[in-house]
Formats: C-alpha cells, structure tokens, sequence
C-alpha cells in the first residue's frame, strides 16, 4: 500500500500518535524553557539553581519510568492514554501554581514524567506494536507532531506572554491538551484489519513471520545490545542535548549573532520532518536495522560541518544535519527494537531505554561545560563530539550492513 492510502486508511489512529507526540511538548525541555524567567524571576532562582532543580526532576521520572513503563504491557491503548493525559493535564494545572522551590520540584517531575517520558513512550509503543509492514512510517508520521511543536511552540509562547500571565498559560495549556485529545480516545485508537501487528497479544500468538518477543533480561544479554544499540539509544541524546545546551558558546565561536543563530532552528525543524518522512519509507523498504547507521550519520557530519566549513553554508549544514538525524533517529530506534526483540514485551523493554536517553541528556551538557571552562575551543570540541557519535554508527554499520547479522536468536 502506497504512504497516501496508508495515511488516508488509517489517518485516525496515525492523528492520534501525532497528537500524543505533539502534546508531549509540555513535558519537553524547549518548552518549559520557554517559561525561564518567570519562573526564576518568581522563585528568585539563579540559572545555576534551576538547572540543577531540572536535572534532579528529569533524573526522577526517568527513575520512575523504568517501572511505570511496564504498563505499555498489561494495559490498553486507549485506557493507558486516558491516564497519561490526564496525568499530564494535572500537571500542568500544579506548574500553574507553583509557589515554592519544592512545588517547582515536584512540577517539574510530573511535566517529564507524563509528558516527555509516558506521552512519547504510550503513543511509540502502540505504533510499532500494531503495524508491520507500515511500522516505519507509521511511527515517521506520529513523530511529526513534537517537531511541529518545536517549529510553532517558541513563536506561539512568546506571543501568548505578551498578554497572558504564564500560570494563566499553563492552566489554559492545560485544559486545552484534555479536552483536543481525550473524548476522542475511543474513535481514534481503535483497531483496524489494515493493522498487521499483534497488539498485546500473548507470545502463544506470534507467527511464523515475527520473531520471537524477548523480555528485558534477554534482551541486556544480547551483546549487540550492550555493544551496539545502547549506544545509538544513548548518542542522539548525549550530542544533540549537549551542543544545543551550549548553543550561545558554539555561536560565540563561530561570530554568528544569536539572532541569526535562531533564526536555523526553523531549517532544523524542517530536516527534522523530511527525515521522520524518509526513515519510515526506507524502515519498511529495507529495515530498521539496515537503516541504523545511516540514521545517525549526520551526528558525525554536523559537528565536523560547524568546525571545518566557514561562513553561511557552515550553519545550514550544521543545523540540517542535525534535523535530519534527530528526524531519522526517533522512528529508527522504535522499529529496530520492535524488529530484534519482538513486540510482545515491547513496554518494558522501551521503559528500560528511555532512562538512557535521559541519563544521557542530562550527562553531555555538564561534561561538555567542564570541557569549556577547561579552554577547549571549537576544534576540539566539535572533534571529539564527532569521533565519539562515530563509534556506534561504524558498530551498526558492521555487524547490521557488512556481516548482516540482523535477528536475535
């Protein structure tokens, strides 16, 4: 079936995964930085200070979701969804009301957890469980929804405070993300005979064609995991976090005003659906697996581009590579783990690979702070970030495409 008659198929469960991608937003780190001054300002906190609060509540629910996670497993689409969004709506209706440096805390901790953690991981689970031969463009479409996120969120926010108090915002962010998604729940994620995978079916289920599910101990027994998929899990998350984080001393570098900087982030969002887009074509022609490397090549090739290429087209390819692979990644990682370990045990397994990420965002702006107040300069750092993103794209390259050592056995 062609990507047009697929969408127009099945286009009310993929509107459910772009919606439960794009309301995920609350709980993302570009978007709750939108509301940094008002927070400090109200709270009288430092940079330092809320940013070392926001580690610790990122740290937590990444904690939490190791064991909350698991429900992707033993609880329905629909009913699973119900309670994140609305785990998600009260929090943002507490962050509307925060007073304290423990309510921000415990606001903070609720935002990552229903939002960045259980949104992401509910809607991701459920696309790579039910489709098949549709899997990679199924969870390319869903994807669209944080990026259109990040392309309107920044402009929409800075606008809405122009004549809004932010706790006013949020409460209406709030109500608003409920009332878009929830009562549709039931029309939008039910099942449908062009939906090819299992679902949550038992392992009793599987065909011959589907390999055999593995629980979260097989899988950390697999070498290539520990060898191989860790590491591209855990690489998008270390490179794009720490090099955004330190974006204002990257620019510096470079003499690029930060208005002209900014100014990239709509090409970044723009590479970022054309690679969603591509990956879920080439996931279902060729496999995710095949796929691994290639996806994650431009985290090798945006680094060196920002270091090695002066002037303007230093820029454009240093954002565009990034998109393209932050696009590519997230549709990538989902069908590679659904293809090597099977779909059945999917929700653990995903709840242990999304502390990784977070583990990992949270690690690479420190140690690459510590490498700037060290008096390492562009060169060095934008070489070392490239070597270390190309160890597990030259991992996945060899064992997926040279020795095509592909299913788990």
């Amino acid at each position: 079936m062609g990507s047009l008659a697929f969408m127009r198929a099945e286009w009310r469960f993929l509107l459910y995964g772009l919606l439960m991608s794009f309301f995920s937003s609350l709980g993302q780190t570009f978007f709750i930085s939108l509301f940094s001054p008002q927070i400090r300002e109200t709270l009288d906190l430092s940079h330092g200070s809320f940013g070392s609060w926001y580690a610790a509540a990122t740290i937590a629910s990444a904690i939490t979701l190791f064991w909350l996670g698991k429900l992707a497993d033993t609880v329905s689409v629909p009913r699973l969804s119900f309670y994140t969004l609305t785990g998600l709506a009260l929090a943002a209706l507490f962050f509307a009301s925060i007073q304290t440096v423990w309510m921000l805390v415990i606001g903070l901790y609720l935002l990552r957890l229903f939002g960045q953690g259980m949104s992401y991981h509910v809607y991701a689970t459920a696309m790579a469980r039910r489709y098949r031969a549709a899997r990679g463009r199924a969870l390319a479409i869903s994807s669209l929804g944080i990026h259109i996120a990040e392309s309107i969120g920044p402009a929409s926010v800075v606008g809405l405070l122009a004549v809004l108090d932010w706790r006013l915002l949020w409460a209406g962010l709030a109500v608003f993300s409920w009332l878009a998604l929830v009562p549709f729940l039931p029309v939008l994620t039910r099942r449908t005979e062009l939906q090819d995978g299992l679902g949550r079916q038992s392992g009793a289920d599987i065909s011959a064609q589907q390999p055999a599910s593995l629980s979260r101990r097989e899988m950390l027994r697999d070498p290539v995991f520990r060898g191989v998929i860790l590491w591209l899990v855990a690489m998008p998350s270390f490179v794009i976090t720490g090099l955004f984080f330190h974006q204002i001393f990257l620019a510096s570098e470079r003499a690029v005003p930060l208005l002209v900087w900014g100014a990239h982030y709509g090409l970044y969002a723009l590479a970022a659906v054309c690679g969603a887009l591509a990956a879920g074509w080439l996931i279902d022609r060729f496999s995710a697996q095949h796929l691994a490397a290639l996806s994650q090549s431009g985290l090798v090739v945006a680094p060196l581009c920002l270091w090695l290429v002066p002037g303007a087209a230093g820029l454009w390819l240093f954002f565009s590579s990034f998109g393209l692979a932050a696009g590519m990644t997230g549709a990538m990682m989902n069908a590679l783990l659904a293809e090597r370990y099977g779909t059945e045990k999917l929700g653990e397994i995903r709840a242990l690979i999304l502390p990784v990420t977070v583990l990992f965002s949270a690690v690479s702006p420190m140690l690459m702070g510590v490498m700037i107040d060290a008096g390492a300069g562009l060169g060095l750092l934008m070489g070392l970030v490239a070597l270390i993103a190309a160890l597990p794209v030259s991992a996945a390259f060899v064992w997926f495409n040279l020795l095509g050592r592909r299913v788990y056995r």
